[in-house]
């Protein structure tokens, strides 16, 4: 049998200890997301009739409104543009959900106004991963957009489809941004 000094057995008892202990909670990083979904006035990219989109659902992801608004020069700019309209600007905060969960708040519970269906997901692996997929529904054609990308915080990103657009901004809660 081998002896263990003192000093190594108190070593391996305290290592022995900690890993005997339960794990400290951990909160999820927060984080802002802020989006502005616009249209511009062409038919571009409309959906065949027979097409079917579906409506987008809630997921329980839980989100909390803001008020800040970060992208609100954009949005102004958008809507002296010749040819584009604002659909909805809003912003929220929330943990981002697994990493391809696809799991995301609805458009309704975002209040992205009639006729916008569908839900925005913020998702964490490895990278942050932001995506939408929205329909527009406009004059008797419906448009969808369903794009997810890799997002850096504090970096505005841009969703494009023939006839709709998403701007966005992720920022981490707590830093200057937000």
């Amino acid at each position: 049998m081998m002896k263990l000094g003192f000093p190594r057995r108190l070593f391996l008892a305290a290592a022995l200890l900690l890993a005997a202990l339960p794990a400290l909670p951990q909160t999820a990083p927060l984080y802002t997301v802020e989006i502005v979904v616009f249209r511009n006035e062409g038919t571009t990219g409309a959906l065949a009739g027979a097409q079917t989109v579906s409506p987008g659902s809630t997921d329980d992801v839980a989100v909390t409104p803001v008020a800040t608004r970060r992208l609100g020069g954009a949005a102004q700019k958008l809507r002296t543009a010749g040819g584009m309209r604002v659909l909805a600007h809003t912003a929220w905060t929330q943990s981002p959900t697994n990493w391809n969960s696809r799991r995301g708040p609805s458009a309704t519970e975002l209040g992205l106004g009639a006729g916008v269906t569908g839900k925005v997901i913020f998702e964490r692996g490895r990278f942050l991963h932001l995506g939408v997929d929205l329909t527009v529904e406009e004059g008797g054609q419906r448009y969808r957009i369903n794009e997810v990308k890799q997002v850096k915080a504090d970096e505005i990103h841009y969703f494009d489809h023939p006839s709709i657009g998403v701007i966005a901004i992720v920022t981490a809660v707590g830093t200057t941004g937000d």
